[in-house]
């Protein structure tokens, strides 16, 4: 792996996006790049327990924050061609590869999100790698839920309103990822839809909706404190009591005695 020349890096990138509109050239190239910068050695596991179970180029972060920096210019100015490229790249095997086509998704900007659904929609699926589910529903959907929050939301609603409880896990991690978009404000909709699962979770879920009240405690500690206690108000589950409890230590002293209180009831 050679080191990083930023002169030479920023020079290969203007080079790269010359086939930004060739999406099999530009592919190409960008795997010739990637090699260029692979770090062959490391083996998954190596330097972190959530790494994608995928092959992996472990490429230094500059390579990427400059890919992504050039990227976006030119995804601006041609949002058509960005679409057929993200389909590429999206066949790829390598994880970065795949996170790219992930990234181009998000950054175009859209007047129609149907397009950015459909591929949302065609890539997620609950037997894919981990770290790809959380970069589809976070960076993948990141235009939509800024630009239209009403069509992420329903999104995110026909996932939880799904029968399969794999698909349901889904739509909530959907929402913790969603919860990292600052631009994001209506809590309110993420309360009413997590609801039903809160109130009476099961144990499958436990794990997931303890992540997204984590989440939701960092935004808003005392939201989301009315709304727990108010849960408990109306739930008589054990499993929800033993949620909250596990949920404790992300809120502030005053508002976690609040729902120690409750809890006692």
């Amino acid at each position: 792996m050679p080191a990083v020349n930023p002169a030479r890096l920023r020079f290969q990138m203007e080079d790269l996006l010359k086939s930004f509109s060739s999406p099999r050239e530009f592919h190409r190239q960008l795997q010739k790049l990637f090699s260029l910068y692979a770090n062959r050695a490391l083996r998954f596991g190596e330097s972190s327990r959530t790494k994608p179970l995928l092959p992996m180029y472990n490429l230094p972060q500059p390579v990427i924050r400059q890919l992504r920096l050039d990227l976006s210019a030119v995804i601006k100015e041609f949002p058509e061609d960005a679409i057929n490229l993200a389909d590429e790249l999206w066949l790829d095997e390598y994880y970065e590869i795949k996170q790219t086509a992930i990234f181009v998704l998000g950054a175009i900007p859209i007047r129609n999100p149907e397009p950015i659904l459909d591929r949302v929609e065609g890539w997620l699926s609950p037997a894919l790698d981990s770290t790809l589910k959380k970069d589809i529903l976070s960076s993948g959907v990141v235009s939509i839920q800024s630009a239209f929050p009403e069509i992420w939301e329903s999104f995110i609603e026909s996932l939880l309103s799904n029968d399969e409880q794999k698909i349901i896990t889904l739509g909530v991690l959907g929402l913790t990822e969603g919860l990292k978009n600052p631009a994001y404000k209506n809590l309110p909709v993420i309360f009413r839809l997590i609801s039903p699962l809160i109130q009476s979770p099961q144990p499958a879920f436990i794990h997931p909706l303890t992540a997204l009240v984590d989440a939701l405690a960092q935004r808003s500690p005392t939201e989301t404190s009315f709304f727990l206690q108010q849960t408990l108000s109306l739930s008589g589950s054990k499993e929800t009591a033993r949620l909250v409890k596990g949920c404790l230590d992300s809120f502030p002293p005053d508002l976690r005695q609040g729902l120690r209180e409750s809890l006692k009831r």
